[in-house]
């Protein structure tokens, strides 16, 4: 509560950020995900994602201590990743998040693979990893207020270019993000 002493023998946790690996768009794949953001919030409300968050995840870490930031770096450095292009042709919704997300019906192979060789490196440096099988979106609303069904929409092709290693942080207006390092797909 403000303006409450800090119990004695007790020191303030330090902010650990929050970090991930994504797939980053670059400006034109970015704002037609934002358009449609705001086609599915036509449909069913929610809190638009601001264009400059628009990423697909590739594995989420979660907090980690400012000394195990080479860690991820070598993690990054290392990883190897053939070119792909990802075709965002759906649209839809889970009810247990209330998340609308773009996905694709096929997966590019690469994607998978590179999303699989996150995980087992991160987990072979001590990071947790997901136990969820990855499945591969981009989150466009959040706090749905209505449900969608999965549909087709017109396919926004995404030449994978660069994946970023990134910090998030949250204020008042959501979550910012932060490139820390980047690797461009291809000849990482």
């Amino acid at each position: 509560m403000k303006g409450e002493t800090p119990r004695p023998g007790r020191a303030a946790r330090p902010e650990q950020p929050r970090l991930f690996f994504a797939l980053w768009p670059d400006d034109d794949v970015a704002a037609r995900l934002y358009a449609l953001g705001c086609e599915a919030h036509a449909r069913c409300g929610g809190r638009r994602m601001r264009r400059d968050t628009l990423h697909l995840t590739l594995a989420f870490i979660g907090e980690v201590a400012p000394e195990r930031l080479p860690d991820l770096i070598a993690v990054g450095n290392a990883l190897s990743t053939a070119p792909f292009t990802l075709s965002i042709d759906r649209l839809g919704a889970w009810r247990h998040n209330r998340i609308a997300w773009g996905g694709a019906q096929l997966t590019p192979e690469p994607l998978d693979a590179c999303a699989a060789a996150l995980a087992s490196a991160l987990a072979g440096a001590g990071f947790p990893t997901e136990r969820r099988a990855f499945v591969p979106h981009v989150t466009l609303l959040r706090r749905i207020e209505r449900p969608i069904a999965p549909c087709e929409v017109e396919p926004i092709l995404w030449p994978a270019r660069r994946i970023a290693l990134v910090r998030s942080r949250r204020d008042s207006e959501g979550a910012r993000y932060e490139i820390v390092a980047e690797w461009p797909v291809g000849s990482i």
